[in-house]
C-alpha cells in the first residue's frame, strides 16, 4: 500500500509541475491487457509534449485483482510522433518500466524496457483517444496492448 501511495504522489507531483511550465500537458485514463499477467487493468497516464516531435508519458496501472493475486506496474515511456497531423499523431516508443506482483507472502517486482507503437486520434483542441500495443521487455516479457482516453491543456 505504501508502494501505491508513493506511485501516486510521484504522478500527481509531476502533473503539477507539468502544469507550470509552457506547452500542452495532458492526463488521462488507461485499459488494458498484460498477457504475462493475464488480467486487464485500469490506470492513469500523464503526457507532456515537449514539441510538435516529441512527447514524454508516465503512467500507472493496476491490475484487476484475482482472489489474493494483486499486480501494478508504473512505465515512463517517450514518444517519437513520426506522423502528426491535425486528427491524429503516429508514434514509436519506448521507455522503462516496472511490474510488482503481490499474493500472501510472496512479494516481486520486476524492471523492464518498454518497446511499441501507438496511434491519437484528436477528437477536438481538448479530448484525444487512442491505442497502445508494446511489450515489456524483463524476465518475465509480456504483451500490452492498451486503449486511452484523455484530455490535453
Amino acid at each position: 500500500m505504501k508502494k501505491f501511495f508513493l506511485a501516486t504522489v510521484v504522478c500527481l507531483l509531476a502533473a503539477f509541475n507539468m502544469q507550470a511550465q509552457e506547452g500542452k500537458w495532458g492526463i488521462g485514463l488507461n485499459l488494458g491487457y498484460g498477457t504475462e499477467v493475464s488480467k486487464a487493468f485500469l490506470g492513469g497516464r500523464v503526457l507532456y509534449d515537449i514539441n510538435d516531435q516529441f512527447d514524454v508519458v508516465g503512467s500507472f496501472n493496476r491490475y484487476f485483482k484475482e482472489h489474493e493475486l494483486k499486480y501494478w506496474d508504473i512505465n515512463a515511456d517517450f514518444h517519437w510522433n513520426a506522423i502528426r497531423q491535425d486528427q491524429f499523431e503516429f508514434y514509436p516508443l519506448v521507455g522503462l518500466s516496472y511490474l510488482h506482483g503481490k499474493a500472501g507472502k510472496w512479494d516481486e517486482g520486476w524492471f523492464g524496457v518498454n518497446l511499441g507503437v501507438g496511434i491519437m486520434f484528436n477528437l477536438n483542441s481538448h479530448w484525444v483517444i487512442g491505442a497502445e500495443a508494446k511489450g515489456q521487455i524483463m524476465s518475465d516479457s509480456q504483451f500490452v496492448p492498451m486503449v486511452s482516453a484523455m484530455y490535453r491543456f
